[in-house]
Protein backbone atom coordinates (compact mmCIF):
# COMPACT_ATOMS: atom_id res chain seq x y z
CA UNK A 1 0.00 0.00 0.00
CA UNK A 2 2.96 2.35 0.21
CA UNK A 3 2.60 3.31 -3.46
CA UNK A 4 -1.10 4.18 -3.14
CA UNK A 5 -2.47 7.71 -3.50
CA UNK A 6 -5.79 9.24 -2.49
CA UNK A 7 -8.04 11.14 -4.88
CA UNK A 8 -10.56 13.39 -3.16
CA UNK A 9 -13.54 14.57 -5.16
CA UNK A 10 -15.44 17.60 -3.84
CA UNK A 11 -18.97 18.23 -5.14
CA UNK A 12 -22.40 19.54 -4.16
CA UNK A 13 -25.12 17.26 -2.76
CA UNK A 14 -27.54 18.15 -5.57
CA UNK A 15 -25.08 17.47 -8.40
CA UNK A 16 -26.37 15.06 -11.03
CA UNK A 17 -24.41 12.75 -13.31
CA UNK A 18 -23.84 14.26 -16.77
CA UNK A 19 -23.58 12.71 -20.20
CA UNK A 20 -27.01 11.10 -20.44
CA UNK A 21 -29.62 11.38 -23.18
CA UNK A 22 -32.39 13.98 -22.85
CA UNK A 23 -34.86 11.56 -21.27
CA UNK A 24 -32.34 10.15 -18.84
CA UNK A 25 -31.42 13.70 -17.77
CA UNK A 26 -34.94 14.07 -16.37
CA UNK A 27 -34.20 11.24 -13.94
CA UNK A 28 -30.41 11.45 -13.85
CA UNK A 29 -28.80 9.50 -11.02
CA UNK A 30 -27.12 11.34 -8.17
CA UNK A 31 -23.47 12.08 -8.84
CA UNK A 32 -22.20 10.13 -5.82
CA UNK A 33 -24.05 6.96 -6.83
CA UNK A 34 -22.86 7.18 -10.41
CA UNK A 35 -19.20 7.75 -9.55
CA UNK A 36 -19.32 4.95 -6.95
CA UNK A 37 -20.73 2.49 -9.51
CA UNK A 38 -18.16 3.50 -12.12
CA UNK A 39 -15.28 3.25 -9.63
CA UNK A 40 -16.38 -0.26 -8.63
CA UNK A 41 -16.64 -1.28 -12.29
CA UNK A 42 -13.10 0.10 -12.80
CA UNK A 43 -12.01 -2.14 -9.89
CA UNK A 44 -10.49 0.63 -7.78
CA UNK A 45 -9.13 -0.51 -4.42
CA UNK A 46 -11.27 1.60 -2.06
CA UNK A 47 -13.97 4.27 -2.38
CA UNK A 48 -15.68 6.12 0.47
CA UNK A 49 -18.37 8.78 0.31
CA UNK A 50 -18.26 11.05 3.38
CA UNK A 51 -21.31 12.75 4.84
CA UNK A 52 -20.24 16.31 5.58
CA UNK A 53 -21.91 17.85 8.62
CA UNK A 54 -21.11 21.44 7.69
CA UNK A 55 -18.87 23.38 5.33
CA UNK A 56 -18.75 25.30 2.06
CA UNK A 57 -17.25 25.00 -1.43
CA UNK A 58 -15.68 27.66 -3.65
CA UNK A 59 -16.16 30.52 -1.16
CA UNK A 60 -19.97 30.11 -1.11
CA UNK A 61 -22.15 30.47 1.98
CA UNK A 62 -21.68 28.01 4.83
CA UNK A 63 -24.03 25.04 4.59
CA UNK A 64 -25.19 23.46 7.84
CA UNK A 65 -26.23 19.83 7.54
CA UNK A 66 -29.54 18.51 8.78
CA UNK A 67 -30.20 14.80 9.23
CA UNK A 68 -33.53 14.81 7.39
CA UNK A 69 -32.71 16.98 4.39
CA UNK A 70 -29.65 18.56 2.85
CA UNK A 71 -29.54 21.72 0.76
CA UNK A 72 -28.64 20.99 -2.87
CA UNK A 73 -25.45 23.05 -2.45
CA UNK A 74 -24.34 21.14 0.66
CA UNK A 75 -20.71 20.00 0.21
CA UNK A 76 -19.85 16.32 -0.19
CA UNK A 77 -16.52 14.50 -0.55
CA UNK A 78 -15.67 11.15 -2.07
CA UNK A 79 -12.30 9.53 -1.47
CA UNK A 80 -10.70 6.99 -3.81
CA UNK A 81 -7.55 5.03 -2.92
CA UNK A 82 -5.45 3.04 -5.39
CA UNK A 83 -2.20 3.26 -7.33
CA UNK A 84 -1.60 6.62 -9.00
CA UNK A 85 -1.53 5.17 -12.53
CA UNK A 86 -4.88 3.46 -12.05
CA UNK A 87 -6.52 6.53 -10.53
CA UNK A 88 -5.23 8.76 -13.33
CA UNK A 89 -6.59 6.29 -15.91
CA UNK A 90 -9.96 6.41 -14.14
CA UNK A 91 -9.95 10.24 -14.10
CA UNK A 92 -9.14 10.32 -17.81
CA UNK A 93 -11.91 7.82 -18.61
CA UNK A 94 -14.48 9.74 -16.50
CA UNK A 95 -13.32 13.24 -17.47
CA UNK A 96 -16.77 14.37 -18.63
CA UNK A 97 -18.37 13.21 -15.36
CA UNK A 98 -15.69 14.85 -13.19
CA UNK A 99 -15.30 18.20 -14.96
CA UNK A 100 -17.70 20.06 -12.62
CA UNK A 101 -15.91 18.88 -9.47
CA UNK A 102 -12.76 19.80 -7.59
CA UNK A 103 -10.13 17.05 -7.53
CA UNK A 104 -7.29 16.75 -5.04
CA UNK A 105 -4.59 14.07 -5.33
CA UNK A 106 -2.79 13.26 -2.07
CA UNK A 107 0.38 11.17 -1.79
CA UNK A 108 0.03 8.63 1.02
CA UNK A 109 2.56 7.63 3.63
CA UNK A 110 1.99 4.40 5.55
CA UNK A 111 2.56 4.45 9.28
CA UNK A 112 4.25 1.33 10.56
CA UNK A 113 3.42 0.61 14.18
Amino acid sequence: MKDFVTLRIYFEHGQKAKGHSFWKKLHAPAFDREILKRAKAFDLYQVLNFNVSKGYLNGAAIQWGHAESLHFRHPQVMEIIDREEKIMAFVKQEESLLKETKLLLVKNEMLVL
